[in-house]
């Protein structure tokens, strides 16, 4: 202070603090960089993993229509042999199970319900983008709402009608080895299928026109849910393209 240094000093002082006031604001940026530099790779993350489920539905809805293809063809020749009026019954039997399988489309979701199950949805900063996945798998659940209660009144249905061993379920190919040769003797099916007014032809009738019907809704829904799968696709395609 005697020499007049004191001004010196606190210009000194003043330059250390500005230095670590910049520095902490630099640090501060990088680390803001950082966060988002995560929170994008986040995203596109996310983006790619919906991607990859779309692809594996887009395969298994191929599958399902195929099957249910399968299961229509079985009833409709089901119930064209059933209208001719048969001596054999086994003619229809034959046809029954199949008539009634088919492999049900299973939505591949590992990446929705880990993005909405732990509360991330904010991570997808493309509006247009996560709307269209948001829609989507709302759409997509409203159709499997329908093809699931389809399958669950066709199939109450079965149950409140059928008489299985009047019916001659026990004849069918699959399972009638199963019964052993004195079952097979004791349990004895009905010739119901020569009397087109008895109950049981005209529930079976019912049953196979039904199974057709649904069949071709189910296929249209899930039709429709590949076309949106696709659209979805394509539009997550160019994005992780473009972004990895």
């Amino acid at each position: 202070m005697e020499q007049n240094k004191t001004g010196r000093y606190f210009k000194y002082a003043i330059g250390e603090i500005i230095l670590v006031v910049i520095g902490i604001l630099i640090a501060l940026q990088i680390n803001n960089w950082n966060e988002q530099r995560k929170q994008k790779q986040q995203e596109t993350t996310y983006y790619c993993k919906i991607l990859e489920d779309l692809k594996a539905d887009i395969v298994n809805i191929d599958i399902s229509i195929l099957s249910l293809d399968s299961r229509q063809e079985k009833a409709k020749t089901l119930l064209t042999n059933l209208l001719k009026v048969q001596n054999d019954k086994t003619i229809l039997i034959k046809d029954y199970i199949p008539s009634l399988r088919s492999t049900r489309f299973v939505s591949t979701r590992a990446a929705i319900e880990d993005i909405t199950s732990s509360g991330k949805l904010e991570i997808l900063k493309n509006d247009a983008i996560k709307s269209a996945i948001l829609k989507f798998y709302t759409h997509q659940d409203n159709s499997l709402t329908v093809i699931s209660d389809n399958h669950n009144q066709l199939s109450q249905h079965i149950f409140d009608y059928i008489t299985y061993t009047d019916f001659g379920i026990h004849e069918v190919p699959l399972y009638k080895e199963n019964f052993g040769e004195e079952l097979k003797q004791l349990l004895k099916s009905t010739d119901w299928q020569k009397d087109p007014s008895s109950n049981l032809f005209i529930k079976v009738k019912d049953h196979m026109n039904m199974t057709v019907i649904i069949c071709e809704r189910e296929k249209a829904l899930l039709r429709e849910m590949k076309e949106s799968a696709n659209q979805l696709k394509d539009l997550l395609e160019s994005y992780c393209i473009s972004n990895y």
